[in-house]
């Protein structure tokens, strides 16, 4: 079976430390989406979506250490982009609790975001480090 998420080389930021962060990302992304169409029980689903939410939240803490290490001017907007997404990671996290299953809505959410936010986001405080 195919992966929800293939890892491409267009991710790749040439920042290692992110780029490895976003894999691991992906990996519980990819491992969520595995367990949801087994039809998992509740708990191994919910164990999973924490990895995901803990995962997440450690790799936005370090990326923002890092763009307020170079100066990013823009840190404050990404910062509450990532207060917003952790929301929303929180909200189908608490879904899931309730229901013992994963929203349909979750796994568009997950494919949407990380494709906006490496390709998008992320290139800006990259393309930044690289003239600052």
């Amino acid at each position: 079976m195919a992966n929800f998420f293939e890892w491409d080389a267009r991710y790749n930021l040439g920042v290692q430390a992110m780029d490895d962060e976003h894999r691991l990302i992906i990996e519980a992304m990819n491992q969520l989406h595995e367990l949801h169409e087994a039809k998992a029980l509740g708990p191994r689903l919910l164990k999973v979506m924490q990895q995901l939410v803990q995962v997440t939240r450690s790799h936005f803490a370090d990326e923002e250490a890092y763009m307020e290490k170079m100066g990013y001017p823009d840190l404050c907007k990404h910062r509450h982009m990532h207060t917003h997404l952790l929301e929303r990671l929180s909200q189908f996290e608490a879904e899931m609790r309730k229901s013992g299953n994963a929203s349909p809505d979750l796994f568009s959410f997950l494919k949407m975001w990380l494709k906006a936010h490496i390709c998008g986001i992320d290139t800006q405080y990259v393309k930044f480090s690289q003239v600052a």
